[in-house]
């Protein structure tokens, strides 16, 4: 069976070659933009985990056990507790969550600013990256180098 009948494809020949390439900025608009949808995206997902944490905790009946373990070591007065509510906990945890987002946003953004100032005087990160270039099969090459006009 040929390839064409059997449903193979295979790749055009490649060769590769070395790039090199230099990261001399970050654009600190678009690093803000992109820092608050992922921070925001984490801190949802933050918030989630803990509501779920928080039922389990509760149907397990661990909020009393906290509360006494807590009064048993003076840390709270026995007829109080240290979580009042789940809203309470939720709340805390929405607070927690936002000011996480909002100070990684905030540090990523000053970060991607001070990598800019840096990068204008050190030139910024080199790297180098092997590229995969197709292989023109179709022309022969006549023994100088040069390709024989009709392919022969």
């Amino acid at each position: 069976m040929t390839e064409a009948r059997s449903g193979a494809w295979s790749a055009p020949p490649t060769t590769q070659r070395r790039v090199r390439r230099i990261l001399r900025k970050f654009d600190p608009w678009t690093v803000m933009k992109v820092s608050a949808v992922l921070s925001a995206l984490a801190a949802l997902g933050l918030v989630l985990l803990s509501v779920m944490l928080w039922a389990v905790i509760s149907r397990l009946g661990l909020v009393a056990a906290f509360d006494e373990a807590a009064a048993r070591v003076a840390l709270i007065d026995p007829d109080e507790s240290l979580f009042k509510t789940g809203g309470d906990y939720l709340r805390g945890m929405i607070l927690l969550a936002a000011s996480w987002m909002a100070g990684t946003t905030a540090t990523l953004t000053v970060g991607a600013v001070l990598y800019n100032l840096l990068a204008d005087l050190v030139g910024g990160i080199e790297f180098t990256v092997l590229e995969e270039v197709p292989v023109d099969t179709s022309a022969r090459h006549a023994p100088g180098g040069r390709s024989i006009p009709g392919g022969m």
